[in-house]
């Protein structure tokens, strides 16, 4: 069974055909020193004309890279000053591009459209051409496939009419994806062998190629193996010697269409082929489907442990994926923020250039009747006034937004580490409870095999649990939304519960866990935040004690307040760990057992108990030990 998910592979093949037909493919792979040199020349021009042409130059030199975006703004603003529709349109096609390949597809599409408008509006058929390719491309991301095959075909009307080849051949390109996506895949050949037929009149080997193997994909959806092993051996040919990246992700295609036809020498050579390469240039979506075709054949061939092996390969391919995505997707959040601000800030820039106008044109005509009219001094006088008020406003406004910034800056770590949690430590176990189950499917792991990953999978799901519970209540915290609901609350039975609890989890490791609070003691708090800090820190206790270990809970009467203790004989904490403990930072160790956590948990103790109207610290010794102990307030 194909452990690569099949609309995952649909989107990186789709990725590669898109980037190849709009013609960005070709800068994926490092830059020249063509890009130091124009931006050397781009520093010392004064001439806009010139300094207009440059920018466009460096901006697509640099394309893949994130400053590529400030040229290309920078060149539209320069194209619209000097009346260039041409290169505004062509300048909004590319920044479309560059929104798109971060994920940011509404200002992608945005960016397409006001190029198409530029290009109608000046004539320009050919980047009016492009940018109807652009929207189609758009569209089927969106998978509006209806609409992308009208845009397409707007776009080859046009293509036909100028007598572009190039830009026709990226058309019929597209469409062809298009097509084989809802699996016309007569139609869909027919549109790819014109698209060859292009590019062998224009002699771009390059493209021949590519072409090429989109035609071998199509083959291997419609099952024609052999067809589908020649097309994209030859590109693979080509791509060994003239771009690896693009042989790494044809690779692993390639070892499916031999794995189909049971030639499993060949598909495994492919696959170590691709897993070199990604040596020399990383491509985890690459090694997905390598690692994938790799598993599948040693499950074919019942090597169980070649298939264990794979199959955490798999996993570290898969976990690496998904924190690229979400830097990704975190990186295209932040790119809309910022383009927010700056429309906001420009917004209030112009408010103020209107408003100093106007104080110019008062201040202009105040002097010209000063001498006769008293009252126009008057006028002059509310008016500046008025100036004054609004300038501390718009000082506030701006402290305001500076504070803001750092709360979103603030925020925005705090979320980074929620979805680095949710991205590892959440997501491992499930992974390898699905791995267990697909095995049991397929009959590859016996009962006693079974029995024996049963108490990891159960201790990895108790640690998720509560972990959950952590990532939760912390959410609601940061929020604002949880508010302490103080109440008189047995302290004596609220900790036997939770010992109780854990006496029955996989957190225990056959330590002395002893209740020495008394049973009549009663505090004032929210005894639902109070359970949670119980939970994390005796987790926090089992997590650095082993087998005969004590874990004494006591209480001590402080005066107005009851100071409770959580004492253990662990491992301890060293003296320059302690401050980090409860800091403004998430920080955590492996356990004696080797358990993970994620630092959450004492953060959000120390939260709760503050919201309880307490304080919170820790002493510890190496080797003896440590107490965490907690004040609560007395009835």
């Amino acid at each position: 069974m194909p452990l690569n998910h099949p609309k995952k592979t649909a989107s990186i093949a789709a990725w590669i055909i898109l980037s190849c037909f709009l013609g960005i493919y070709q800068t994926a792979f490092g830059q020249s020193n063509k890009a130091q040199e124009l931006y050397q020349q781009y520093l010392q021009t004064k001439d806009l004309r010139q300094k207009l042409t440059i920018v466009s130059d460096l901006a697509w030199e640099v394309h893949l890279s994130d400053s590529s975006r400030k040229y290309y703004e920078e060149a539209i603003e320069l194209a619209k000053l000097l009346e260039n529709p041409e290169l505004q349109a062509q300048n909004l096609n590319r920044l479309g591009i560059a929104y798109r390949n971060i994920e940011l597809q509404e200002e992608s599409l945005k960016m397409y459209e006001e190029a198409l408008k530029v290009a109608k509006s000046s004539g320009n058929h050919k980047e009016e051409a492009f940018a109807l390719n652009n929207i189609a491309q758009i569209h089927y991301y969106q998978e509006s496939y209806e609409d992308a095959m009208t845009y397409y075909e707007e776009a080859k009307d046009i293509f036909l009419k100028i007598n572009n080849l190039d830009g026709l051949g990226y058309t019929y390109t597209g469409m062809s994806v298009v097509q084989t996506k809802i699996k016309n895949y007569q139609e869909a050949l027919a549109l790819i062998n014109q698209a060859i037929e292009i590019r062998e009149k224009l002699a771009d080997v390059r493209q021949i190629f590519i072409s090429k193997m989109n035609r071998g994909r199509i083959y291997q959806q419609m099952g024609d193996l052999e067809l589908a092993e020649r097309d994209l051996s030859q590109f693979m040919e080509y791509s060994l010697e003239n771009d690896k990246r693009g042989a790494i992700y044809v690779l692993g295609e390639l070892g499916n269409v031999y794995f189909k036809k049971k030639n499993l020498r060949k598909a495994e050579e492919v696959a170590a082929k691709a897993i070199e390469i990604n040596e020399e240039i990383p491509a985890s979506e690459a090694m997905i489907t390598a690692y994938g075709l790799l598993y599948q054949i040693a499950n074919f061939k019942g090597d169980t442990d070649a298939a264990k092996q794979y199959l955490d390969k798999l996993d570290e391919a898969r976990q690496t994926f998904t924190e690229e995505k979400t830097k990704l997707y975190l990186s295209g959040i932040m790119v809309r923020k910022q383009r927010e601000e700056i429309a906001s800030l420009n917004r209030e820039k112009e408010l103020m250039e209107a408003n100093q106008r106007f104080k110019s044109y008062v201040l202009y005509a105040l002097l010209l009747m000063a001498f006769s009219f008293f009252l126009a001094f008057s006028v002059y006088y509310r008016s500046f006034k008025k100036e004054k008020a609004s300038s501390k406003m718009l000082k506030t406004k701006q402290e305001e937004i500076e504070a803001q910034t750092a709360e979103l800056d603030k925020l925005n770590q705090e979320k980074d580490k929620i979805f680095s949690i949710l991205a590892h430590d959440l997501k491992a176990p499930m992974d390898s409870l699905w791995a267990m189950v697909n095995l049991l499917n397929e009959q590859n792991l016996t009962k006693e095999e079974f029995e024996a990953y049963l108490p990891i999978l159960s201790q990895s799901i108790g640690n998720n649990s509560i972990l959950l519970e952590n990532v939760l209540v912390w959410s609601r915290s940061q929020m604002n939304g949880i508010r302490a609901e103080i109440s008189s609350c047995n302290l004596y039975t609220l900790v036997e519960s939770n010992i109780n609890f854990f006496k029955t989890s996989q957190f225990y490791k056959g330590q002395n866990l002893q209740n020495f609070i008394p049973k009549n003691l009663e505090v004032e708090a929210d005894r639902n935040m109070l359970d949670i800090v119980f939970r994390n820190l005796l987790t926090n206790a089992l997590k650095f004690t082993d087998n005969g270990d004590m874990i004494s809970i006591s209480a001590e009467d402080s005066g107005r307040f009851y100071t409770i203790s959580i004492a253990d004989q662990g491992t301890g904490i060293p003296e320059a760990n302690l401050e980090k403990l409860f800091g403004n930072q998430f920080f955590s160790t492996r356990g004696t057992h080797r358990e993970k956590g994620s630092g959450l948990g004492l953060l959000l103790s120390k939260e709760l108990i503050q919201k309880n109207k307490g304080d919170i610290w820790v002493e510890s010794q190496i080797g003896y030990g440590s107490t965490f102990s907690f004040t609560l307030p007395k009835p």
